[in-house]
């Protein structure tokens, strides 16, 4: 896959408009490279095996690095949006290009550029499906448009319709649409549909996928208001940003009035520094909220693995699904203890 879009990214840097796509493809590669975890089209290949898939095709991996770089455009987008000024511990592609522009107005140039350079991500993605077929509900190329679709909606729902740290339900919807669909489930339905995949196949992989999706993002949630230690410092742009979680929500729910009162005041707040993030961490922590939404995350991960045990996925595709909950969910496996699956070997 990542020679795929390698190959790609050097066919646009020879094209006839390459020269004016110096600094941008520049800040792509380097965005590419950035220690993503490549979920989604890893997500896509183990549903290809899921649906009877032998070795990798090419129109398999170009269907999963077209994936990634639809996730770039959503990404770089995203950065904008949110007005971060890092991503996995380096800058974001806006601040790399605002720095490649001189002069009052490099803010500006950078975030209109990342903007941009996310629409061609979008564009070149679409480049790569293409030779996916149209055809029944579950064809690929329906599976594709659901999922583009889909993340959108996502994304207009997670800019929050008001402020405050909404309810838990609303929090779930966010997630449903912006990361189970577009992260767990539609990579695996398309990987399985891209291999001849029945109905039943596409069901069985989202009886996985929902769970695990939700899941996935709770534990992101968990962890940005939850400090870990030895890593001082981290954390808390959910809290700086207002975003509307589970975590939070759930807070405010158990929280006495005063506590909730106090973060409604903290979340979001254009002046909240790292002691108004660490006053509000603890308020979230007093409720309760981490060890519920440890729970939920627990609860999830074992109901996607049960479908594991009970649907008869060829063997390859129950590790691979196996594997891909704990990359998903890393130490959760841990929290409760191994769980110990009969019949499959985890190594």
């Amino acid at each position: 896959m990542d020679e795929t879009l390698e190959l790609l990214l050097d066919a646009k840097a020879k094209a006839q408009y390459g020269a004016y796509l110096g600094e941008s493809l520049g800040a792509l590669r380097g965005f590419l490279a950035g220690g993503g975890k490549r979920v989604r089209p890893l997500f896509c290949c183990v549903g290809w095996h899921a649906g009877g898939g032998g070795a990798e095709s090419r129109v398999l991996l170009r269907v999963a690095a077209g994936l990634e770089l639809f996730h770039a455009f959503a990404l770089l987008h995203d950065d904008v949006i949110d007005g971060s000024e890092t991503r996995r511990g380096a800058l974001t592609v806006h601040r790399v290009l605002a720095a490649c522009s001189a002069g009052p107005r490099s803010d500006w140039y950078g975030r209109s550029a990342a903007v941009l350079l996310g629409d061609l991500c979008e564009v070149w993605a679409d480049e790569l499906f293409g030779g996916v077929t149209d055809g029944s509900d579950v064809s690929p190329r329906v599976l594709l448009d659901r999922m583009r679709e889909e993340m959108l909606v996502g994304q207009l729902l997670d800019l929050g319709s008001g402020p405050g740290p909404g309810t838990v339900r609303q929090a779930l919807q966010v997630i449903r649409y912006k990361t189970t669909q577009y992260t767990v489930k539609r990579p695996l339905q398309i990987g399985a549909a891209l291999a001849g995949a029945d109905g039943r196949v596409l069901d069985a992989l989202a009886a996985y996928a929902d769970p695990l999706g939700e899941a996935f993002q709770l534990l992101d949630d968990l962890e940005d208001v939850c400090e870990e230690e030895g890593h001082p410092g981290l954390g808390g742009e959910d809290l700086r940003e207002g975003k509307q979680t589970v975590v939070l929500a759930v807070a405010v729910e158990r929280a006495s009035a005063t506590q909730a009162s106090r973060l409604r005041e903290l979340v979001g707040a254009v002046d909240l520094d790292d002691a108004g993030v660490s006053e509000a961490r603890a308020l979230i922590k007093e409720a309760g909220a981490p060890d519920i939404v440890r729970r939920m995350i627990t609860e999830r991960r074992d109901q996607a693995l049960s479908v594991v045990d009970r649907y008869p996925f060829p063997t390859a595709a129950k590790l691979g699904l196996m594997a891909m909950a704990d990359l998903a969910l890393p130490g959760v496996a841990q929290w409760d203890g191994v769980r110990e699956e009969e019949g499959v070997d985890q190594r």
